[in-house]
């Protein structure tokens, strides 16, 4: 990274917008599980820059099944992208959580006219990409029981315990929910993690950790 993306990364979208551009934006306050960017294409391309809280980017197979694209949070821009250049995944934007958001549809032309917001928007913007082509990567080069440790582990607090619903999991590690039962019966026959009536616990750290190692290394950049 060059001492400028480094630079640029290190700031917030009000190091570049004037007074006048900020006084034209919308800040809007959504509550969890609102659809705010639709799978159909748009005719005003919408653009929103997080302030708080979560949201993702979700799209649809052919057979129906549900995927997650992208989770992003403070400090990042979200719109249908692809449409922007000419392209349209059908993916829709939905809260994770509460979410307040910079809406910048309407001055988004006006902002992309000033060479550092420009430059500013595709660092952040392109370095997403390289992320979720990691990710990507990752679902191809590892096996789905290496993956879900992997994400169990992150899931998992200071006690073990993992604060998520089996759905979500199975959104972010790309996994079938009959390949997530057969997993996690395994890992919980070999003893590394339990479960009661409040969610799953890690029992072996260790034991998960090993398995997950070469995922871990390589979202790491340590491979």
């Amino acid at each position: 990274m060059n001492d400028l993306t480094s630079e640029i990364l290190q700031k917030n979208i009000y190091d570049f917008m004037s007074h006048e551009q900020l006084e034209k934006s919308l800040k809007v306050t959504l509550n969890k599980n609102i659809v705010f960017i639709p799978a159909m294409a748009q005719e005003n391309i919408d653009l929103y820059y997080i302030l708080e809280g979560n949201v993702g980017v979700y799209s649809q197979s052919y057979n129906g099944r549900r995927f997650l694209i992208d989770t992003l949070g403070p400090n990042q821009f979200v719109g249908k992208f692809s449409q922007m250049r000419k392209q349209n995944f059908y993916c829709e934007i939905k809260t994770n959580t509460q979410a307040t958001m910079l809406k910048l549809t309407d001055i988004k032309n006006e902002l992309f006219n000033h060479e550092h917001f420009l430059l500013y928007f595709y660092v952040k913007t392109s370095n997403r990409v390289y992320e979720m082509y990691k990710i990507s990567m990752a679902r191809t080069l590892f096996s789905y029981e290496e993956l879900l440790a992997h994400y169990l582990l992150n899931k998992a607090n200071e006690t073990g315990f993992i604060g998520d619903t089996d759905a979500n999991i199975c959104l972010e590690a790309n996994i079938s929910e009959r390949q997530y039962y057969y997993i996690t019966k395994k890992f919980e026959n070999d003893h590394l993690i339990n479960h009661d009536k409040k969610g799953r616990y890690i029992h072996d750290v260790a034991g998960l950790k090993d398995i997950a190692s070469n995922v871990t290394k390589f979202m790491k950049n340590q491979i």
